[in-house]
């Protein structure tokens, strides 16, 4: 049997390379974790340092123990990939193209991931009651949740929303100028405006109800724990029964709200663009 070693490298290498340029849980989602994760069912710690108390100074300062705390997060999802090739140069040669087998294989394992993480929605610790969005209401809609976000304390610049298209739209005819960064395509664009004054995320994989309504979140990048590892990738040299070889892959990870009072969910409506 042949080795495959170096291309099942490299396919693993670009699912990682696509997940770090296009998926939105990585972008707005605390992932730094101690722990290694090997299958799944493991499961990974963040670890943070509890708020110091702040009291009157009347001459004398009282040092207190800071505890470490932890949040652990279990990986409990696992995806997988699999499909025939007929000739693993022509599998080679095609690695890095947009339309491959592999890079469609990390795209939609991308969705998949970022569908789990906004499906956390419930998890939110405020929830408006379903807007149906205008661009003569957009701004409003927006500046309420951003609001709730501030009583939270969560400051600008450690603030993001992700939105579904036709919002985003309706900001646009509603004025705000939206910067697209370099590396982002596809439904997992992002545009980042002063204006606003948090980071603004489009995506098609917010939570969509049978009512049609989108359950947009926004929050602090420390709302959302999320960990994730490549498991494996391998070339099967012959399949049984057959002449075909063939490509599969898995990918494990898993999501946590662990700041509820950081994250804000508004479910919203399309209500057309008509202005005025």
């Amino acid at each position: 049997m042949a080795n495959y070693n170096s291309i099942e490298k490299i396919i693993s290498a670009e699912i990682l390379r696509t997940n770090e340029d296009n998926l939105l849980a990585n972008r707005i989602c605390n992932t730094s974790f101690v722990g290694d994760i090997k299958n799944k069912g493991d499961s990974v710690t963040f670890v943070g340092l509890s708020d110091p108390t702040v009291y009157d100074y009347t001459g004398t300062l009282t040092y207190e123990d800071i505890d470490d705390y932890a949040t652990v997060l279990y990986v409990n999802q696992d995806k997988a990939f699999s499909f025939k090739i007929k000739d693993i140069e022509e599998l080679r040669s095609s690695i890095g193209l947009a339309d491959s087998q592999t890079k469609r294989a990390s795209y939609l394992l991308k969705n998949e991931v970022d569908s789990y993480v906004f499906g956390l929605y419930p998890d939110a610790g405020y929830t408006f009651s379903p807007v149906t969005v205008t661009p003569a209401n957009v701004l409003q809609t927006i500046a309420e949740i951003k609001q709730k976000l501030e009583e939270a304390n969560v400051p600008d610049g450690r603030t993001w929303m992700v939105v579904p298209p036709f919002v985003k739209t309706k900001l646009m005819l509603a004025g705000i100028k939206f910067q697209i960064n370099n590396g982002i395509n596809g439904t997992g664009s992002v545009g980042f405006t002063n204006e606003l004054g948090c980071d603004i995320f489009v995506s098609n994989q917010l939570h969509k109800s049978a009512d049609n309504k989108v359950y947009m979140l926004a929050g602090s990048y420390s709302a959302i724990a999320y960990a994730e590892q490549v498991l494996e990738v391998q070339v099967i040299d012959r399949m049984e029964n057959s002449f075909d070889k063939a490509v599969r892959g898995r990918l494990v990870f898993g999501a946590k709200v662990i700041k509820p009072n950081e994250l804000v969910c508004c479910p919203v409506i399309d209500g057309g663009n008509s202005i005025g």
